[in-house]
């Protein structure tokens, strides 16, 4: 029965890009988002994710993800996107009432096991 479980482990391991069963690395079964952004307001410094739009591109790649509006209990989430996905990205994010952010050559890598998200913050202005 140990025999059993150690292979299932091997090959778990495996799958997920862990190779060696002796390798320092432990990797897990995480999505790993390349691109996390947490939106706040410029002069208040508050949390304003509700109703807030991330779009980002690399090539033609593209991802998008989204917050409700009106929905305060929202506001401190951070939007993620580009799952597993190492690249380099222009962001924005759109909120209405504020102006465009937008950054661009974000730089994401990986290691071993997942990337090496980056994580931004959006200070929006006010239109």
């Amino acid at each position: 029965m140990l025999a059993i479980r150690a292979s299932i482990f091997l090959v778990a391991a495996s799958a997920v890009g862990c190779g060696d069963i002796l390798s320092t690395h432990s990797c897990t079964l995480e999505l790993v988002s390349a691109i996390n952004v947490q939106v706040r307001d410029s002069v208040s410094g508050s949390m304003i994710a509700s109703g807030a739009q991330l779009f980002v591109r690399d090539g033609t790649y593209a991802d998008s993800a989204s917050h409700p509006a009106n929905r305060p209990e929202l506001d401190s989430f951070s939007l993620k996107v580009a799952g597993e996905r190492a690249g380099t990205y222009t962001v924005t994010v759109r909120k209405l009432s504020y102006r465009d952010w937008t950054r661009s050559n974000v730089q994401v890598t990986r290691d071993a096991c997942h990337v090496i998200p980056a994580n931004l913050t959006a200070l929006l202005q006010r239109a």
